[in-house]
């Protein structure tokens, strides 16, 4: 059955006219991954590093403004909120995003949350001089805003000035971006740079370099066709837009009517109620949801926000544990770079096959070398294999996939409600991990790392049994396929 789908995906895909690669559409790519998906990824591992400075500076401000001495216990759960409230702002802003894509535009949502981020960079460089750990806490959320904006926007904004052929490699954009940024802030904390006791305010706020080169030309930027032409209904202006960012008016009639039949199934927009309240979007729900959840339980949190102390406690330095987490985000970030073009040339359900299966085994592995280590010491080695391992695995399509495929399985008036549900979800579970880590792992120790080999080896189930082939298919026919709920035939 799968040979038969992937077959028919192809043929779909063989039926697309020719496309072309046009300065408007890679600028606008690029511009507004590098711009906006970067800087979220530089706040998620920037804080990594410079953990133990920034701690030590939290404990003497607390000291020093109100009197407090808090015990080592008390100081690990203010340590855990300052990297988790990062995750509650990401929650809100996903809340946030489906109404804001649809009023402000995909292209103002990127101006939106430059603003939150530019905020969020204010109030990290002026923390340390106002001696407030209060603004470094608000700086957190503010940007976990523009992250909650960005991770549900980003993706959908890509998908849409796409043509069909193009939709997988521009898909993963923003989860590359996400990963080019956390090596970047990797970089940018070690300790002969910005991770020092004195410069760690700069770091956090280095962001803003990237950002003012790509916001600059914001005006230049495309708009998406999709929202324009649905949503806004200016319907000239969306076929200027597709032609200039086609380089042609030839083939353009598909894509518009591909468009009006959106349109005329589903009206312009639907509510939050109207899209919970169907049950055809009962099962693109759940596997959105899944997948969106799935990522965060597979560990990978853990490992971006706790590696530095996961390789001292394997026996490393801690000069070497930062430049072994500076060899990971970049292993982490070269399989990532591949993502486009496996997207382009494989099939979505065989590399999340690939991907959950491995990722749960290594898991897996890794949890159970560690709780011999102590009594095998060459084991160290084994557990330092298996975290750069599980980084290949989870780039081939844990993680960048959840944030495209909901693109490709709702259509344009359901869209950016269900985008926003799911980034709900992902950022909740990605605030569970990074918040309940520490306490998970001095209470069940080095077994935590086998409850995310289990949420693996779960998404591996749903997608095995309820995932359709979305490379080379038009949004309408997936969503025709996933209509039935646990009922639908989805291997066709």
């Amino acid at each position: 059955m799968e040979v038969v789908e992937s077959a028919s995906s192809l043929v779909e895909l063989k039926k697309q006219p020719r496309t072309r690669w046009t300065a408007l559409l890679v600028w606008s790519t690029l511009g507004s991954t590098i711009g906006s998906a970067l800087p979220c990824g530089y706040c998620m591992g920037v804080i990594n590093t410079p953990a133990v400075h920034m701690r030590s500076w939290c404990q003497a401000m607390l000291l020093e403004n109100y009197g407090l001495e808090i015990s080592p216990t008390a100081l690990n759960t203010l340590w855990a909120l300052i990297v988790a409230i990062y995750l509650i702002g990401g929650v809100l802003g996903s809340a946030c995003a489906g109404w804001a894509a649809n009023r402000f535009g995909r292209r103002g949502c990127f101006l939106l949350s430059g603003s939150l981020l530019l905020l969020a960079a204010l109030m990290f460089l002026s923390c340390r001089w106002l001696r407030s750990v209060e603004l470094l806490l608000l700086g957190r959320v503010v940007v976990g805003l523009g992250g909650g904006l960005v991770s549900t926007c980003l993706p959908m904004y890509h998908s849409e000035i796409a043509a069909l052929p193009q939709r997988g490699t521009l898909g993963v954009c923003c989860s590359v971006g996400f990963s080019i940024g956390m090596v970047v802030s990797q970089i940018f904390t070690l300790q002969s740079l910005f991770g020092g006791e004195e410069l760690w305010h700069i770091a956090l706020s280095f962001y803003v370099v990237f950002m003012a080169v790509c916001y600059a030309p914001f005006r230049l930027y495309a708009e998406s066709p999709k929202w324009l032409y649905i949503v806004k209904e200016r319907r000239q202006e969306a076929i200027q837009m597709l032609i200039r960012l086609r380089g042609t008016d030839l083939g353009i009639e598909q894509e518009i009517r591909a468009m009006d039949d959106e349109t005329s199934v589903k009206g312009t927009t639907r509510t939050l109620g109207e899209v919970l309240g169907d049950p055809k979007m009962l099962l693109p729900l759940v596997l959105l949801c899944s997948y969106q959840g799935g990522q965060q339980l597979s560990g990978c949190s853990a490992i971006f926000y706790y590696s530095v102390s996961i390789f001292r406690n394997g026996g490393l330095s801690t000069s070497a544990a930062e430049w072994m987490n500076l060899a990971a985000g970049n292993v982490n970030l070269a399989t990532s770079l591949m993502g486009p073009i496996l997207m382009a040339k494989f099939n979505r359900r065989t590399l999340m096959l690939l991907s959950s299966a491995f990722c749960g085994l290594l898991m897996f592995s890794f949890g159970w070398m560690v709780e011999y280590t102590a009594q095998i010491p060459w084991l160290s080695y084994g557990t330092m294999a298996s975290i750069f391992l599980y980084l290949i695995a989870f780039q081939l399509a844990l993680a960048p996939m959840p944030s495209f495929i909901g693109a490709e399985m709702f259509e344009v008036p359901s869209r950016s409600v269900a985008l926003s549900i799911g980034n709900q979800v992902g950022w909740g579970c990605n605030f569970l991990v990074g918040f309940l880590f520490p306490a998970m792992h001095t209470l069940l120790g080095s077994y935590v790392f086998l409850v995310f080999a289990l949420c693996s080896f779960l998404v591996f189930l749903l997608t095995k049994f309820y995932l359709p082939e979305t490379r080379g298919r038009e949004v309408s026919k997936v969503a025709e396929l996933v209509s039935r709920g646990f009922r639908s035939k989805v291997l066709q």
